[in-house]
């Protein structure tokens, strides 16, 4: 998808100088054409703000701190999802990106009906999100 992706391999200091300068609002168009939802519905989805930098993204804006790190941990949610079909099936081609835009917008019955979106406000939410990610992988998800 995005060189964003190199974000989560980066030293965690880099990564952290990465976060502080904030990711270029531009590449919000890139990941909501890869998920397949328009751009109100990304703000949405990952609880950003819908002003400054995020209403209209442009080439050299930055987000915040706060905003890049639901953005690297949506990434960590792709690549988490990818990587789990990538170990369990050799068939078709799979849309990570937008698979986990659909499953962020759909009631999760592990989540007591909520939608994993409603989760997104917060890393610690993200982390929810990943372990049950991790649980759907290992058969544990109810």
């Amino acid at each position: 998808m995005l060189d964003l992706r190199a974000l989560i391999r980066l030293d965690p200091m880099d990564r952290i100088n990465a976060l502080r300068a904030g990711i270029e609002s531009i590449a919000l168009v890139e990941i909501a054409t890869a998920v397949g939802r328009s751009m109100p519905e990304l703000i949405e989805l990952l609880q950003l703000a819908a002003h400054s930098p995020v209403a209209a993204p442009l080439k050299g804006k930055r987000l915040t701190t706060e905003q890049s790190e639901r953005i690297l941990a949506f990434l960590r949610l792709i690549e988490v999802a990818d990587d789990m079909v990538r170990t369990t099936s050799q068939h078709a081609p799979f849309d990570a990106p937008h698979w986990v835009g659909d499953w962020l917008a759909s009631p999760c019955p592990a989540l007591g009906g909520r939608r994993p979106a409603a989760f997104t406000d917060t890393l610690e939410g993200f982390r929810v999100l990943e372990q049950l990610l991790a649980q759907m992988l290992s058969g544990a998800y109810a």
